[in-house]
């Protein structure tokens, strides 16, 4: 998921360490098959500290230090040191890597790791998965590939979203459309159907109050569309913008799109330079039917849908309807391990651990992604009363790995990608010149 995304999570459960004894065989086995001492450094030497860098803050911060306290009960005289960067978290390990004063595990984000492998920065995981039990095929399979080049594996997943449409079923069913939401997949003309049929103002001021979506400016956000109408924002590979961010499908959906906000079907123009902080709000309370989201929303809206108080579906993104079905796109992170770790085996056997389903069950409490591992986020879907966790897996077949994993620098991308329709909404400018002239200055920054 994107990392620049504000993510909020739940108050922190207290996780109980128990059936320590019966796992010290295990972490004894890994650490000699990694031909390590099995038993700890004294405390206070350097040598029993491990340092973790993340970007993790507040509840998630704390879900992170119970996993953390697990491994250190598991591996008596260890203690780990999180090390959380919530802004600036790029710059700051690289930094770190390149002055020779790296973490020893760090979280690699999916917009990372094009810099991080192609610098040489995260080591080679993959002599190390049978001594650590990680399999790649006890993955979606999308996650773990994205940390792959070639039999190469330089991150173990951690864990991952889908973009999604959340759906408030009340909002809908006061306009007497909830028969439109999809069983499988929809259309664009049937999801402005439902937007359209929501427009409301409830209050009688002569202003609408009840909005059928929120403007998705961002390109992590609008990518899918372009997708699901079977064009592409870059050509094969990732080999350039122009033909593509500029071609006639990506078009469609820009038009798509800003037709939602120009006909008054989201809220107003203030909400696309600016952003939108009101908009999760807004869809809980019933003014806004459709919300763009990842896994990461969820949290914001579990206890309201617990307690009935929010009637929640979660439905794919809709697509052209020229096509069968929606491509989403997946955000994922995985632990990753400096080829100049201070404790470099200790530090492979600790990613292992972080990347392990005792790690991902304790993880998946904050609600804020899906486990990376299959069985473990079959476990939580089953546990899960609302059917929203089934409803988001169900979504993941039909996605792919945003081009950040394969594409260097694509923060730049989508730097200038924003401009396509805020130049079409706030200036009036035609989409078709926004978009070809994004798409040669992208041209111009891959040539650099």
């Amino acid at each position: 998921m994107p990392r620049s995304t504000t993510r909020r999570s739940p108050p922190a459960t207290t996780v109980r360490a128990t059936g320590v004894a019966a796992a010290l065989p295990r972490a004894t086995l890994v650490l000699a098959a990694l031909g390590l001492a099995s038993a700890g450094c004294a405390p206070g030497e350097s040598g029993n500290v491990l340092r973790v860098a993340l970007w993790a803050g507040g509840h998630e911060l704390e879900i992170e230090r119970q996993v953390a306290d697990r491994y250190e009960a598991l591996h008596p005289g260890v203690r780990i040191a999180l090390e959380s960067a919530p802004n600036g978290y790029e710059e700051r390990l690289l930094t770190s890597i390149a002055a020779g004063r790296p973490p020893d595990v760090y979280l690699m984000d999916s917009p990372d790791i094009p810099t991080f492998v192609e610098r040489g920065l995260a080591l080679d995981l993959a002599p190390y998965t049978e001594a650590l039990g990680f399999r790649p095929d006890s993955v979606f399979g999308q996650v773990v590939d994205a940390f792959r080049r070639g039999a190469s594996v330089f991150a173990l997943p951690k864990d991952f979203t889908p973009m999604v449409l959340y759906a408030n079923r009340r909002v809908l069913a006061a306009a007497g459309v909830e028969g439109l939401l999809p069983a499988a997949g929809w259309t664009w003309t049937d999801f402005r159907r439902a937007a359209e049929a929501v427009v409301a103002d409830t209050d009688g001021d002569g202003r609408n109050d009840v909005f059928g979506f929120d403007f998705p400016r961002n390109l992590y956000q609008w990518v899918p569309f372009v997708w699901s109408a079977g064009g592409d924002i870059l050509g094969p590979a990732g080999s350039g913008a122009v033909g593509y961010l500029d071609g006639p499908e990506a078009l469609e959906a820009y038009r798509f799109l800003t037709a939602l906000a120009e006909d008054g079907l989201t809220p107003g123009a203030q909400f696309v330079q600016q952003g939108d902080p009101a908009r999760e709000a807004r869809f809980a309370w019933g003014g806004q039917a459709f919300l763009l989201s990842g896994h990461w929303t969820l949290p914001v809206f579990r206890d309201l849908v617990e307690t009935g108080e929010l009637d929640l579906a979660i439905v794919p993104i809709p697509h052209h309807p020229s096509r069968a079905a929606a491509t989403s796109v997946l955000y994922a992170s995985g632990w990753a391990v400096p080829p100049n770790a201070r404790h470099l085996r200790r530090a492979i056997d600790l990613a292992g651990f972080l990347a392990s389903p005792e790690a991902q069950r304790i993880r998946a409490r904050s609600g804020l992604a899906i486990p990376s591992r299959i069985d473990v986020a079959a476990e939580i879907a089953a546990a899960d009363r609302t059917g929203v966790e089934d409803a988001f897996i169900a979504l993941v077949e039909g996605a792919r790995m945003t081009w950040g994993a394969r594409v260097r620098d694509f923060s730049r991308i989508e730097a200038l990608a924003v401009e396509i329709m805020d130049r079409r909404l706030i200036r009036g400018e035609p989409l078709a010149s926004s978009a070809s002239d994004v798409a040669r200055r992208i041209d111009a920054e891959f040539e650099r």
